[in-house]
């Protein structure tokens, strides 16, 4: 044949309708013809998409020929008739339907265990993500004896010999694959802070000795094809997962082969990264009457806008940064599993071949792909990869059993429950912070001492409540925003103003004094004594704990406070908070005011320079 073979010939050869000689013709011809080599590839690619195997049910020579005869062929070419090789198309389909007739016939009678555990793939349209195991060549054994092991839950060992060496082209066609049980365990890791969620799901699937296929849909979900991973449990040895395929012009299913010496039941574990789950810590804290407990509860509220249905899953939430190469939700959102946004191939080449120091990505200068097997989908994406940061800084929380989380719900899960936590209320007054308001802080501690460390508290917001009586009613006090909170360190809550607590800082005199003059006779130094009064006020039913914080606006001052304490009042401590700062604390008692006052002096100019020169 010295010109190029048509497709109905083609289309004969792949379903070996030509008498021995035309074969061989056809053969000869494909050795030496690579545009007719490709012309076959792209048909056999085609009939692949339809799920069609050439060996995937015995058909006899009987059945052909009636198939043949039952399907006239054109007469002519005319504008809208058919091409010759749609007849044979129509041949091969009908082949095809019998032999899938065939074998429902033959999978109804020899897995009727398999089919009772799950749909048919085809009936399966609520579920986004469908596994299945299917299988190419028939099994070694009895199918009644794989079905006793199935149902025993037992395994059999097959001589590796058995097993054939060539690989199936590809996988059976969706009548025989067949829907697989639930998983046996369910554990969802969400990483909130990259809207990334690690998914591992265990399943026994049904093997049979020599080769399987399983197939995995993620239609309308959110899952990232490019992070599936398939691994056995038991019988790592015997069982090699070889390869995962995603068929062409079809974005939500790919195929693992599987080789196996193994027959019968076997756990494996299903990973990937999916997006479109969430979580968010809240907390409820319960404030004894005298304030001085407080009950803690934490929730974790866990969002499902994935596509996909979790059950019985265990929940894990990880607190920490991670950084992402790419993002699983744009993964998840593309046309196919793997390859850039442009499908111009053109526009790639424009893209990357217009530079110089791309060509390490694959490419010859020429636009070729460089490479065995390489395609510009793969050469673009070799440099994909997950990298993690803040390591140290990670946790794990695991919400304790399991739960489901259905696709479009929410559902808040208990954390933990704490009860007596000491606790200590605050008030304080900061001009430089909080103007001239008093804003009320409750504290606590996250450690043993105060009933809590086990775990640093991930960030989210707390309402509290307090107890006002033995009746367990309750009034509303606040509510704040929590940050992360590592093991020991200080929870401090800030609640806002409180119109029954105040500080007012009233100023009572202020003068100059002790001038030092220059050589020229003007005045170099001074010392400005300021005196200030500050009243506190306390209309709670209860004592209230108060921090005054004065700044001066020198770091050379020096203060002094008369005695203003009397009899069953506590005394006001005083300290030099900082270089600037001077901190006064007290207790007062309910429904009482409290006056104190005290006196600074600030050195300025050289007074500054010798008050310095003293101190030394």
């Amino acid at each position: 044949m010295k010109s190029h073979l048509t497709e109905d010939i083609l289309i004969q050869y792949q379903f070996d309708l030509l008498d021995d000689a035309q074969r061989c013709e056809v053969s000869a011809h494909l050795d030496e013809c690579g545009q007719c080599r490709e012309k076959l590839e792209r048909i056999r690619r085609q009939f692949s998409a339809l799920n069609v195997l050439d060996n995937e049910a015995a058909v006899s020579d009987e059945l052909i020929q009636k198939t043949i005869a039952s399907i006239r062929q054109p007469k002519s070419l005319r504008p809208g008739a058919r091409r010759p090789w749609m007849g044979w198309m129509a041949i091969a389909a009908g082949i095809v339907l019998a032999a899938s007739l065939i074998f429902v016939g033959q999978s109804y009678l020899k897995a009727p265990t398999e089919k009772i555990q799950g749909k048919p793939l085809a009936g399966n349209v609520k579920s986004p993500m469908t596994p299945a195991v299917s299988e190419n060549k028939p099994a070694t054994v009895e199918t009644s004896a794989t079905a006793t092991i199935a149902q025993a839950d037992k395994v059999r060992i097959v001589p590796q010999e058995k097993i054939a060496d060539k690989a199936p082209f590809a996988p059976a066609s969706a009548i025989e694959l067949v829907v697989l049980p639930s998983p046996d365990k369910m554990q969802v890791t969400i990483y909130n802070s990259a809207d990334l969620t690690l998914v591992r799901d265990t399943r026994k699937l049904t093997l049979k000795a020599g080769w399987n296929w399983l197939q995995f849909m993620w239609n309308e979900t959110r899952i990232d094809p490019t992070s599936l991973s398939l691994r056995p449990l038991e019988h790592a040895d015997k069982i090699d997962v070889q390869q995962l395929v995603y068929p062409a012009r079809f974005k939500d299913i790919g195929r693992w082969l599987i080789r196996s010496e193994v027959e019968g039941a076997v756990p494996f574990e299903i990973t990937y990264f999916t997006s479109g789950l969430s979580w968010r810590a809240s907390y409820e804290g319960t404030i004894s009457p005298d304030e001085k407990t407080m009950q803690l509860k934490s929730y974790i509220r866990v969002q499902n806008n994935s596509g996909q249905d979790y059950q019985n899953a265990q929940t894990r939430l990880i607190v920490g940064q991670v950084h992402l190469l790419d993002e699983i939700s744009r993964l998840a959102g593309r046309q196919y599993p793997y390859g850039p946004e442009v499908t111009n191939v053109e526009a790639l080449r424009e893209r990357f071949l217009g530079d110089e120091t791309k060509y390490k990505l694959g490419f010859q200068k020429n636009g070729n792909i460089g490479g065995v097997g390489g395609s510009i989908v793969d050469k673009l994406y070799d440099i994909k990869g997950v990298t993690k940061e803040g390591l140290s800084e990670y946790f794990l929380y695991t919400i304790e059993g399991t739960e489901d989380l259905p696709n479009t719900w929410a559902k808040r899960l208990s954390s933990f429950d704490v009860k007596d936590i000491p606790v200590k209320s605050l008030y304080k007054y900061d001009e430089d912070r909080y103007g001239t308001q008093t804003i009320r802080f409750v504290s606590f501690v996250n450690d043993a001492e105060h009933k809590l460390g086990t775990t640093p508290l991930p960030n989210g917001t707390m309402k509290l409540y307090r107890q006002l009586n033995a009746e367990q009613n309750l009034s509303y006090t606040g509510g704040a925003d929590i940050k992360y909170i590592p093991v020991n360190e200080d929870v401090e809550l800030n609640l806002g103003t409180d119109s029954l607590v105040k500080v007012e800082a009233v100023p009572m005199d202020t003068r100059t004094d002790n001038y030092m003059f220059n050589d020229k006779g003007d005045v170099a130094g001074w010392d400005e004594i300021e005196t200030w009064q500050i009243k506190l006020t306390n209309t709670r039913d209860i004592a209230a704990d108060f921090e005054v914080t004065r700044n001066f606006n020198t770091d050379s001052w020096d203060l002094k406070m008369p005695g203003t304490s009397t009899a069953g009042e506590q005394a006001i401590e005083y300290k030099k908070h900082d270089a600037r700062h001077a901190r006064f604390t007290t207790l007062l008692q309910s429904r009482t005011e409290r006056s104190f006052q005290y006196m600074v002096t600030k050195y300025c100019g050289t007074r500054k320079e010798v008050k310095l020169r003293q101190s030394q």
